[in-house]
């Protein structure tokens, strides 16, 4: 696993996280080309969290999703990591870089960080794994956001399985067709 990761750059100290894996059939340049912007539609099931959430369901390939629910691309690191986050006081709010994300120049009330990580093993196989953080800063938040996460934590990590499947399939079919 790389040591240098921007998830530790932006987010070291967090409240809650949650982590998945999976492994690959493709070599990891393949793979991380496929991650900057996979289709979240290809699966029913995200589709239908996503609309019982009251999230926007027209684009949903990555970058439109991102865009549309106000979130923000913190940085990547290519062909290792990819660093999605947000920041909220009420709402989320654009980010405009790691001085302000590191320096709460809103003093938000919470902090969320989302990743996807890529490891190149042997044989032009690649280990793709996504990590969620979340940093309650605001008193409020560190009371009301543990009963939230414990209703939507199973839903998340889901979605979270059927991102890295849809990478994986992806991927795979890619290096076939390729």
């Amino acid at each position: 696993m790389q040591k240098d990761l921007l998830l530790n750059k932006y987010l070291p100290h967090y409240t809650f996280n949650e982590y998945h894996d999976i492994k690959v059939n493709a070599p990891i340049a393949n793979v991380y080309k496929v991650a900057e912007d996979f289709d979240l539609s290809k699966s029913k099931t995200i589709a239908w969290l996503f609309k019982i959430r009251g999230l926007p369901t027209k684009r949903l390939n990555l970058q439109n999703f991102i865009k549309d629910v106000g979130f923000t691309n913190l940085e990547s690191n290519a062909p290792f990591e990819n660093l999605i986050g947000f920041w909220a006081k009420t709402k989320i709010e654009p980010i405009s870089g790691y001085k302000d994300f590191t320096s709460d120049s809103i003093s938000p009330a919470i902090k969320i960080v989302w990743n996807f990580q890529f490891e190149e093993l042997e044989n032009n196989k690649t280990r793709v794994s996504t990590e969620t953080r979340v940093l309650c800063v605001a008193r409020l938040t560190k009371i009301t956001f543990p009963i939230y996460w414990s209703i939507i934590k199973p839903f998340s990590g889901l979605t979270r399985k059927k991102m890295l499947k849809i990478i994986k399939t992806e991927s795979e079919t890619n290096v076939l067709n390729g």
